[in-house]
């Protein structure tokens, strides 16, 4: 019979995969999905022991997994909204993650090869946009979507740039990761992930860096004062109420409230929205919209106030975890710095979702449970260092 540490060495190379792939390819990332999740219940019957690493997260998991289940019930698209419910797998590697990244090394290795594929890929990114003279950079995902996932990867390496209990080597490392990233997260010209980046600032300056905040707004300034036009006028359109991306989100968030008032508890269920929207706009101009461009309006309307709430809870969860771990004087530099960096990352893509539905992005979701595991592995590092 298979040994657990077998499984559990082959599923870090799963799980390390699939994060370095998931810019890349969704299909390759997806199949990996499948046997992280083959892997965990092999696990199970392997070592006979409970399949869940405690990580302070899982009552919020329990409830969010039973309101999934339960919207899609009570849905009058039950089938849809059943087949929907197939994100709550990601969250397996929130636990696999925990399970099989066991040590600062096996954390660091995977942050090397982690960070070193989503910087060699915003580098050829930044070179074909510049090529092909675009106005947005993607290449393999929507721009908002790239957006994003820079935008993660950036808050993730920062810490590392900045404390001083870093290895030089590591910082090194993460500080030329980190310039491609962020030079891609600008390019995306996402607005949303510009917000969501400077927010995960705000968290590390107050909670630790007092200085970056100076560094940031100076950032700033210059950013107004050198920067192409492009990339500026799409800032200043973020106060702008007239831009015609700012009033179509205006616009489908009051048609999501309109629609939440019919069904306020448990919503419409996990379902793409666009025949239900269609239905309730006005013919102000708002578009059609299979989601509504803000993860709490849309949670509002497909799980209702319930639902919504199950997740504010567990994103409260999350923020605590990390939050703890962060502070753990028990732990290492490393493991510390990894779970601030997780927590600006959460941070921001909480902002974030002000402004997109980025809680049912794949790809993003992929990088977020990433975090949120690597927060619970360092956590975990620090208490048998302690031990």
């Amino acid at each position: 019979m298979m040994r657990s540490s077998t499984i559990i060495s082959a599923l870090y190379w799963v799980i390390t995969l699939q994060v370095c792939v998931i810019s890349v390819s969704i299909a390759a990332s997806s199949l990996l999905l499948g046997v992280t999740v083959l892997s965990l219940l092999a696990l199970l019957f392997v070592d006979r022991r409970p399949l869940l690493v405690p990580t302070g997260i899982d009552t919020a998991v329990a409830a969010y997994i039973v309101i999934e289940f339960l919207t899609a019930l009570t849905s009058d698209h039950t089938g849809d909204a059943l087949k929907n419910s197939k994100r709550l797998l990601l969250i397996a590697i929130v636990y696999a993650t925990a399970v099989s990244f066991t040590s600062a090394g096996t954390i660091r290795s995977a942050l090397y090869l982690f960070a070193g594929a989503v910087a060699l890929l915003s580098a050829a990114e930044i070179v074909l946009y510049y090529t092909n003279s675009s106005e947005r950079l993607f290449v393999f995902q929507h721009y908002m979507t790239t957006g994003g996932l820079k935008m993660i990867v950036a808050l993730l390496l920062l810490p590392f740039i900045l404390d001083p209990g870093t290895e030089k080597r590591d910082r090194i490392a993460a500080a030329a990761a980190f310039v491609p990233v962020l030079a891609a997260l600008v390019l995306t010209n996402t607005r949303s992930a510009w917000l969501g980046f400077l927010a995960g600032i705000v968290v590390m300056s107050v909670l630790r860096y007092r200085k970056l905040a100076i560094a940031a707004a100076l950032a700033v300034v210059l950013f107004f004062q050198f920067a192409p036009e492009r990339q500026v006028s799409r800032a200043l359109s973020i106060v702008d109420l007239n831009h015609p991306s700012n009033s179509a989100r205006i616009a489908m968030w009051t048609t999501g409230l309109r629609m939440w008032q019919d069904r306020p508890l448990l919503g419409f269920g996990d379902i793409d929205l666009y025949d239900t929207y269609l239905t309730y706009r006005t013919p102000t101009g708002d578009e059609p919209a299979g989601h509504l461009h803000n993860t709490y309006v849309h949670l509002l309307v497909t799980t209702g106030l319930i639902g919504l709430s199950v997740v504010l809870f567990l994103f409260y969860r999350i923020l605590r975890m990390e939050y703890r771990i962060s502070r753990e004087e028990r732990g290492t530099p490393f493991t510390r710095t990894i779970a601030l960096g997780a927590l600006a990352v959460f941070i921001g893509f909480m902002v974030n979702g002000f402004f997109e539905w980025n809680f049912g992005d794949h790809e993003i979701m992929v990088f977020i449970w990433f975090t949120v595991g690597l927060a619970v592995s360092a956590g975990r590092t620090a208490e048998q260092g302690a031990a």
